[in-house]
């Protein structure tokens, strides 16, 4: 049994009727009425239960003995119900298509936010045009991945460190004293890395148990850069201290760190002029080489090994190594524990001042555990006095 209403032509004693001329006043007045209330309609797909409707009518008619003619009028006035309800259909398919969007809120710009953009299939327009709305997911910001950069690698080095001190305690004569340091300082790879470390240690607090001075307090060294022709140190700022021999101090302790005597130059990044009173940083410079000059600027008298606060084997005597520049190259030392004297003697370095010798001696006593203190000096040879000394604090165990 055939379920479609009566097309047109299909009845012989009828007109036929055209639906889409027919509909326009129709579907005028359903636009009209959509008009006011299109916000509150949600189409849905009724001619299924409309054809469903009309087939029930039609058996029912049937099976009361109706004739022909009264399932033909139920299907003339079927024809314009199903077609209205198609202009219905059409209709609110064309305005919940073409609505303007409701206002999207912003999608946050998370990692896992993803811009989308698809197009609706194409739908016929009234006019038979196919149409096709895309529709878009919000635009989440822009922002630039960002890579987490692992700090460089460190290992634990030994780097000269030149430290500012009086040459005998109480003495104002300031000169310089290198000291080995064991510290944290960045992989080989990284250019100048032990540079600035040794940097950071000469202008930093005094060793404890020292009698050292510090000329750069508030400065801080920012990078070393070592080219071809230069060592270029940037500092936060200059220094405002009266040491005279402030800017050495750096001078000796990068070229020693580095193991070159290029010369040395300075970058303020606080745009200063001096690096310290009376040393411009429009100049290079670089440590002498002249004996006398040398002497003026480092102190007569080094201690190399042992170093600052080191253990030392208790049970065994103690050696001693380092660098001087005494009169007729004498080097005296003693071995104090709890400021008093348990061991003495002297030794001869291998130059004499002006020029600079290397020196070494052993205690003539084991060391039973404890604090001692290495001190190495030279007298004057007027009156006996200190003239140069370094003291040095170690612990036997």
């Amino acid at each position: 049994m055939n379920t479609d209403p009566t097309r047109p032509g299909e009845t012989p004693d009828e007109e036929p009727t055209l639906i889409g001329a027919g509909l326009r006043p129709v579907e005028d007045r359903v636009r009209r009425a959509l008009d006011a209330e299109a916000r509150s309609i949600t189409p849905t797909d009724r001619l299924g239960a409309i054809l469903a409707d009309a087939h029930a009518s039609d058996e029912s008619s049937r099976g009361t003995g109706t004739g022909h003619g009264s399932g033909s009028r139920r299907h003339r006035w079927l024809v314009p119900a199903v077609a209205a309800a198609a202009a219905v259909l059409v209709a609110g398919t064309v305005w919940a298509v073409n609505r303007p969007p409701a206002p999207t809120p912003p999608v946050a710009g998370t990692p896992t936010a993803v811009a989308t953009s698809t197009a609706r299939a194409s739908s016929p327009t009234s006019s038979g045009a196919p149409s096709s709305v895309p529709t878009q997911t919000a635009q989440p910001p822009t922002s630039p991945a960002t890579t987490a950069v692992p700090p460089p690698a460190t290992t634990i080095a030994t780097v000269p460190v030149y430290y500012l001190g009086p040459v005998v305690a109480g003495s104002d004569q300031l000169r310089l004293f290198r000291e080995f340091v064991s510290t944290s300082v960045p992989s080989p790879s990284v250019v100048g890395g032990k540079g600035l470390s040794a940097l950071r240690l000469a202008m930093g607090p005094a060793p404890a148990g020292s009698s050292y001075q510090t000329a750069w307090s508030g400065v801080t060294a920012e990078s070393v850069a070592l080219t071809s022709g230069a060592i270029t140190v940037r500092l936060s700022s200059g220094t405002t201290s009266s040491a005279s021999l402030a800017t050495e101090q750096l001078v000796w302790t990068v070229q020693a760190a580095l193991g070159t005597v290029l010369p040395v130059r300075f970058e303020l990044a606080d745009g200063g002029s001096e690096v310290s009173p009376g040393h411009p940083v429009s100049a290079s410079f670089t440590r002498p080489t002249d004996p006398m000059t040398v002497l003026e600027q480092v102190a007569p008298v080094w201690v190399d090994e042992p170093a600052r606060g080191s253990a030392v084997r208790a049970g065994a005597r103690l050696t001693v190594t380092g660098v001087a520049s005494t009169f007729e190259a004498t080097v005296e030392w003693e071995l104090l524990r709890d400021g008093q004297r348990v061991d003495h003697g002297f030794t001869t370095a291998s130059a004499g001042a002006p020029d600079r010798g290397t020196y070494r001696f052993t205690t003539k006593t084991s060391l039973t555990p404890g604090a001692y203190v290495v001190r190495v000096f030279a007298s004057s040879a007027k009156d006996g006095s200190p003239v140069a000394e370094q003291l040095v604090p170690v612990t036997a165990r």
